[in-house]
């Protein structure tokens, strides 16, 4: 699976990022010069397109306190609209893998009780939540356990 930006309608093919027209003239570009070689490209068109059909676009204006603004800058830096895509993933949990596809899977300790906690997001930073005594916190980009501000 490619990397896509759903927003920019691009895909990341060989550290360049592309939108369908730029894939299409490319493989209009390689036919037209005799060069079949075309499965690549068009596997990134498909993927694209298939991403671009399953996504939604929301267009949402939210006014928050300064504290909660500051929590929410912890998902994604200065980027609000990526801070608020990651807090919302966060919240409605992960996207189910598809069938066949062995689903990544990290356990940390509760840094309270030392009870175990299965963190299957891949997103980082992530909010987890121990379900045996309710310590909350902030699981970093290094899978390390940070205090909620």
């Amino acid at each position: 699976m490619s990397e896509i930006h759903l927003e920019d309608q691009t895909i990341n093919i060989d550290g360049e990022w592309l939108t369908a027209d730029d894939l299409t003239r490319k493989i209009q570009e390689k036919m037209q010069s005799g060069d079949m070689k075309l499965t690549a490209l068009a596997n990134a068109l498909e993927e694209l397109n298939t991403a671009l059909e399953k996504s939604h676009t929301l267009e949402v204006k939210l006014v928050l306190t300064s504290a909660d603004y500051e929590k929410l800058k912890s998902f994604g830096g200065d980027d609000d609209r990526e801070s608020v895509r990651k807090a919302i993933l966060n919240f409605i949990g992960p996207t189910p893998q598809p069938a066949g596809k062995p689903k990544k899977r990290l356990v940390i300790k509760c840094p309270q009780c030392m009870t175990a906690i299965e963190v299957t997001s891949d997103e980082r930073p992530v909010l987890v939540e121990c379900g045996h005594c309710g310590t909350s916190g902030r699981l970093t980009a290094q899978n390390r356990w940070a205090k909620l501000d």
